[in-house]
């Protein structure tokens, strides 16, 4: 296990001291967050600092968290897309960041599901394309709430992009939560397709209830909600990965605590999972 600090767990925060939280609460890599790190470019700092402050505080940059929207078809829309794409392309090449996030939402949800399949996998197959010009990979998520959420359309959208650069992120909650994976499913994914893991616990609404707040459902540290952790972890061990698993939170509630507590407990719980102090249930 590569153990990563998700900037969505310190939301609150900034990139400078997400890494000396990292740092100091023993992960050995970071998923920057992509609102933060724009904000830091923004502000005027450069891509080059950021790749020196990682450095100097020995902290991996595996992931650039998120291109979201990557369905979006209206000409400028698509335009917006690929110029933010091109731009993080170019950062996470300079800092040594090897893969960029991407998220389709709802802008497709009212399409059927030939139309959202092909006009985003177009979209990510061009995102991919260009990618691979800076040597860099995407890892797909399948966001519950979202026409695309359970591993087996995550597959046939990786299958439709039919690109080497393209994979999967395996978000535990996103697929529990949609009712439409399971552990053994994932037992069964070829190691090579899973670029990174999200370690995420929640609840679900009752089924059949529409959805609320996503982040009325993930206020849970891992081993707090309803998934039944040990299994999910089981199944992603029994494929053979063993890389980059980052623990992840969206809660208003637990971004007002001190942040470099809820890292700590996070990385304490995240080698427990893993195996390193096991959990006995």
């Amino acid at each position: 296990m590569i153990a990563t600090l998700h900037g969505q767990t310190t939301l609150y925060s900034n990139i400078n001291t997400d890494i000396r939280i990292a740092k100091e609460a023993g992960y050995q890599a970071i998923e920057l967050h992509t609102d933060k790190l724009l904000r830091y470019l923004d502000a005027g700092c450069s891509a080059e600092d950021l790749r020196s402050t990682l450095q100097k505080h020995g902290i991996l940059p595996v992931c650039i968290d998120i291109i979201g929207a990557v369905e979006r078809s209206a000409p400028d829309e698509r335009q917006c897309l690929m110029d933010e794409a091109l731009r993080l392309c170019e950062v996470a090449a300079t800092i040594g960041c090897p893969t960029i996030q991407l998220n389709a939402f709802c802008a497709l949800a009212q399409r059927p599901w030939e139309d959202i399949l092909k006009l985003t996998a177009a979209n990510i197959a061009d995102i991919a394309d260009m990618g691979k010009t800076f040597g860099i990979q995407f890892q797909v998520e399948g966001a519950a709430w979202t026409p695309i959420h359970s591993l087996s359309q995550c597959l046939q959208l990786i299958e439709a992009v039919n690109r080497e650069n393209v994979g999967l992120v395996i978000d535990f909650w996103h697929l529990w939560a949609s009712r439409k994976t399971t552990p053994a499913e994932l037992a069964r994914l070829d190691k090579r397709l899973i670029y990174g893991v999200h370690l995420a616990d929640g609840k679900r609404p009752p089924e059949g209830e529409p959805w609320v707040d996503e982040n009325l459902l993930r206020g849970f540290l891992p081993g707090d909600g309803d998934i039944p952790m040990n299994e999910w972890v089981k199944a992603i061990k029994d494929t053979g990965f063993d890389g980059v698993v980052s623990g992840e939170i969206l809660n208003e509630q637990l971004w007002e605590r001190d942040l470099f507590e809820i890292a700590a407990d996070m990385r304490q719980r995240m080698d427990q999972y893993w195996g390193v102090n096991p959990i006995v249930v």
